[in-house]
């Protein structure tokens, strides 16, 4: 790839951490990235991705507003043939999207258009489904409804995290974009198709009450959404007047969980606590307790000392 000659001019938008992995695999291939289009300045990854694009010698385009005048001046004179994303955490407007020759091209961590949203990591995991995917597709007014370039899809695997998934899908989707990139370098255009229309599950962005166990679950929920929540959410519980976070946990049966409320601790010992659920019991493997740091379940027993017929409880207010 180092030997191809890029000349249409890209400009790359996005945010991290997807947006790192997405502008090295374009400037190892010597992509010709004409600008580069960040975070807003107030978000806590500006400082950060600014310091990089300036440290591969790109040019960092400033703005306040993605509608401002100065803004789109300066993408005018930047004479952009495409522009890509890599994760954005704000709506493009049609203004922005005018600048540009050929469009915006997109990557979003699903099979479209199944899981349009903000985060389709969690979902698919929180829901059980056995593959999901990424598609490359055409920029639009509305969030992810775009025309479909090219969809790639991978297996969900039984120990899945949105941590492993958010890295498997980000490596995929820049593969995705090169690939893409160099289609229209050589044929001046890329595939498109319309996305089918109809009521599909979404992907919104997980709420604080979506993040604490609800025990009128069954065990083999809430194991999902500690998958899905790990690690840069947490799946959180209350014990004792405290706040629990679980990255980890299981799903057994024991005998006797029928004669425990939900949320009770049916069974414990010197390494496992097994809360009853709607069914089955949760036997959390890795716990953050209070201020003490992460630790296995030992841990947790050593310090809060747990009891056959305590309660854990949503905790959520």
């Amino acid at each position: 790839m180092t030997d191809f000659v890029f000349k249409k001019r890209v400009l790359f938008i996005g945010v991290p951490d997807m947006a790192y992995v997405g502008l090295e695999k374009l400037l190892d291939a010597n992509v010709n990235i004409v600008g580069v289009v960040g975070p807003l300045k107030t978000h806590n990854t500006y400082n950060a991705f600014k310091n990089f694009v300036l440290s591969k010698h790109l040019n960092f385009i400033e703005y306040d507003k993605l509608n401002d005048s100065d803004l789109l001046e300066k993408l005018d004179a930047l004479n952009i043939d495409i522009a890509v994303v890599c994760s954005f955490n704000n709506k493009i407007p049609k203004v922005f999207m005018d600048k540009i020759k050929d469009g915006i091209v997109n990557v979003h961590p699903s099979l479209l258009p199944k899981y349009r949203g903000g985060n389709p990591y969690s979902w698919v995991i929180i829901n059980g489904e056995k593959e999901t995917g990424v598609t490359l597709h055409f920029m639009s007014e509305n969030f992810d409804d775009g025309d479909i370039i090219y969809q790639t899809t991978c297996e969900l695997l039984p120990d899945e995290t949105m941590g492993t998934l958010f890295n498997r899908t980000n490596e995929i989707g820049a593969n995705m974009l090169l690939k893409a990139l160099v289609t229209y370098e050589n044929q001046g255009f890329l595939p498109r198709r319309t996305q089918p229309e109809g009521d599909f599950i979404s992907a919104p962005n997980i709420k604080d009450n979506q993040t604490f166990l609800n025990y009128n679950y069954t065990a083999i929920q809430l194991e999902r959404l500690i998958r899905g929540l790990n690690p840069y959410l947490s799946a959180m519980t209350a014990f004792n007047g405290e706040v629990l976070r679980i990255h980890k946990a299981r799903v057994e049966n024991i005998e006797n969980e029928s004669e425990f409320e939900n949320g009770q601790i049916c069974k414990v010992d010197s390494k496992n606590v097994y809360i009853k659920t709607k069914q089955g019991c949760l036997v959390p493997e890795v716990i953050q307790y209070s201020g003490f740091i992460i630790g296995d379940c030992s841990d947790f027993i050593k310090i809060a000392q747990p009891k056959i017929g305590d309660k854990f409880i949503n905790g959520y207010t």
